[in-house]
């Protein structure tokens, strides 16, 4: 949602109004028409997600293969999710490139033809959005991330720890952040229960990963994946996959990528 050029993260109430809209035709009557439209094309091609359902779309597009899911449970939630999902699919063999998250959608792109491996169970669906991930692979992917040592520096810095503006002897940011980044490690090491380093997980948890969201949605969705293997990219995937590689630079390239939001359209319609 957008208001007044600001961007707001899609609320736990705005995100199940939004997938009982989805599930709803009859609701599709009070939307712009374009919209209404849109909803049927995608309805055509593939499915619209239930409400308590996770749609997960699967379609090779150059000499790449996509996964499109749609949670609908906001961008953090939905970068943690690709982080902890991107690993596992690494391990299943997938060869990931990289994902992109938005408030509504995840994809992930890949070498490998995830819809197969998911057809031959090899991972299942099932298993690869399972809770466990919320466990070592979490811990396992915080204790290399960039993500902890931020937030440490903040803890440390609130604390007392470290004095960033002593009298005569100011701290530059590198300075503080080379100092936090020495102390983390070793407070990992040898006391890893330290109060500062439980502070640090608590606010990484909340304000960076938006674990509970992700345990609530991952609670939700079990043995409710649908799975949609598609020869080409959906009319709901389209707004995502030109996310994938976007950059604020404005010139000769903004016909460019007008080309290619017209191409996935037509893609997504059928009519290329």
């Amino acid at each position: 949602p957008y208001y007044g050029g600001g961007k707001f993260p899609l609320s736990t109430y705005l995100a199940e109004q939004v997938r009982i809209m989805l599930d709803d035709p009859q609701r599709w009557k009070k939307l712009p028409e374009q919209v209404a439209d849109w909803l049927s094309f995608q309805a055509d091609k593939s499915v619209l997600p239930k409400r308590d359902d996770l749609l997960i779309e699967t379609f090779p597009r150059g000499n790449r293969h996509y996964l499109v899911a749609y949670p609908f449970e906001g961008r953090l939630a939905h970068q943690t999710l690709g982080m902890l999902l991107t690993r596992r699919l690494d391990r299943a063999g997938a060869r990931p490139l990289g994902f992109v998250a938005t408030d509504y959608a995840l994809a992930i792109w890949s070498l490998a033809d995830m819809g197969r491996m998911f057809r031959a169970k090899k991972p299942s669906l099932g298993e690869l959005f399972d809770q466990d991930m919320l466990g070592d692979d979490l811990e396992a992917w915080l204790a290399g991330s960039w993500l902890l040592k931020r937030t440490f520096r903040n803890c440390a810095l609130i604390s007392g720890l470290i004095e960033k503006r002593h009298p005569g002897q100011e701290k530059s940011g590198r300075q503080v952040t080379v100092s936090t980044d020495l102390i983390y490690d070793v407070l990992r090491s040898h006391e890893p229960d330290h109060i500062l380093l439980q502070a640090t997980r608590a606010d990484a948890a909340t304000g960076l990963l938006d674990v509970s969201r992700l345990a609530e949605m991952l609670s939700r969705i079990q043995g409710r994946i649908v799975h949609k293997n598609l020869e080409q990219i959906s009319p709901l995937a389209v707004p995502i996959m030109l996310e994938i590689g976007k950059m604020p630079v404005h010139g000769e390239a903004d016909d460019t990528l007008l080309m290619d939001a017209a191409t996935l359209v037509e893609e997504a319609m059928g009519t290329k």
